[in-house]
């Protein structure tokens, strides 16, 4: 039989090797709880993000897109029942369900082409006592940025999707206009040879002696007819690029003060101010005549637009390649679902008597002519400005 010290010396190596054999286990377990812990945390954080990036891809109205953003976000937050989230994009703000503003936050810009466009919020609530610790965890502070980074690459999409639209639209209004334009220079020279046969032997009749004084009259007014036919078939060879053009080296700002002197009278009587904006020095290679033509008819465009006075402004400026002239007025405008219509041969909606409807297509015809292009943008009520792009003049 063993001593009684000798016994207790094993009993107290085997309640030390319990001991520590415990220690391992609380270790282990507190490993395997923390480890546990961080992966739930992980699944939530991605499965937050596969949320959101659903969304984007799923939703094409961007205000209802970033309305399931925002609810979403809190979700992939440790404390995700007590946070809420706030997005402010531009001027508009969202906000998730019970939303409350207090001091423990992280936010994260959202950014465009390097350019804060917007920002993303996440919130907790006082009563954590977070306030003196580090509230958010680092990979929560990632996953803020990632969403931050999703938003900025839908933004850029959906921009990228309307400016497609807008280049297709203009393309189809490009080649409608080329179209007609075509048209336009096929029935312009089927009609020319008659009418001038017309106009000739009309002409002649008028030279026979004893001439009935009423046949006289029927036939001055064919040959008015006929003048007025042959003046609109030539603005329908303008518009479709038929006529040759004789170019110069003007002055853009002197061929505007010449070609609305004769407009200004007509300003002043019916109480429009005319206002100039020039820059200086400003020089085009074009065929002056028609250069005229386009100012004097969107100068007459503009005035008849503003039936009851307005202001009617001239600006120029240039860039490095172009010349760019912009003709504004505060008249009644152009409705949205007549704006594509604007350079159509025949196309107005002004009273009958005041125009043909070819003064803009004539504009649209001898600016292509020129390589150049023309805008039209308008608000109704507010006014419309024309923009005509020229080429600088040619070395």
């Amino acid at each position: 039989m063993e001593p009684i010290d000798i016994r207790f010396e094993k009993q107290q190596q085997q309640i030390k090797e319990l001991k520590q054999r415990n220690e391992k286990l609380e270790q282990f377990y507190c490993a395997y709880k923390k480890r546990h812990r961080c992966e739930g945390e992980r699944i939530r954080e991605l499965n937050c993000l596969c949320r959101v990036a659903q969304c984007v891809v799923s939703e094409t109205d961007m205000d209802v897109a970033l309305d399931k953003i925002v609810c979403i976000i809190p979700h992939g937050w440790q404390y995700s029942k007590e946070s809420c989230a706030r997005i402010t994009f531009k001027d508009t703000t969202y906000l998730s369900p019970d939303f409350f503003e207090s001091s423990v936050f992280q936010t994260e810009k959202i950014l465009i082409e390097n350019k804060a466009v917007g920002s993303i919020e996440v919130f907790y609530p006082p009563g954590l006592g977070l306030e003196s610790k580090i509230p958010f965890l680092i990979e929560e502070r990632n996953l803020l940025k990632a969403i931050a980074n999703i938003i900025s690459f839908y933004v850029i999409k959906q921009r990228d999707d309307e400016n497609r639209k807008l280049i297709q639209h203009q393309l189809l209004h490009a080649d409608r206009l080329a179209t007609i334009g075509q048209l336009s220079a096929g029935v312009a020279h089927e009609l020319n040879e008659p009418l001038g046969n017309i106009l000739g032997l009309a002409q002649l009749a008028l030279k026979l002696p004893d001439m009935p004084d009423q046949a006289k009259k029927d036939l001055g007014k064919i040959e008015e007819c006929v003048i007025y036919s042959r003046e609109i078939i030539k603005k329908l060879m303008e518009f479709s690029r038929q006529t040759s053009l004789c170019k110069k080296t003007i002055n853009l700002n002197e061929a505007i003060d010449s070609s609305i002197i004769f407009l200004e009278a007509r300003c002043v009587k019916e109480g429009i101010k005319i206002v100039k904006h020039y820059a200086k020095a400003i020089t085009i290679t074009a065929d002056p005549n028609q250069i005229k033509q386009v100012i004097t008819n969107l100068t007459i465009n503009a005035i008849q637009a503003m039936k009851n006075g307005g202001k009617l402004t001239f600006t120029t400026r240039k860039n490095n390649e172009n010349v760019i002239l912009s003709v504004e007025d505060t008249g009644i405008g152009i409705s949205g679902e007549n704006i594509s219509k604007t350079f159509m041969p025949f196309f107005t909606t002004k009273d009958v008597g005041e125009g043909t409807g070819l003064g803009l297509s004539v504009v649209y015809g001898i600016v292509r002519n020129h390589n150049g292009d023309i805008k039209v943008s308008s608000e109704p009520g507010k006014g419309t400005i024309f923009e005509v792009c020229l080429p600088l003049e040619e070395k």
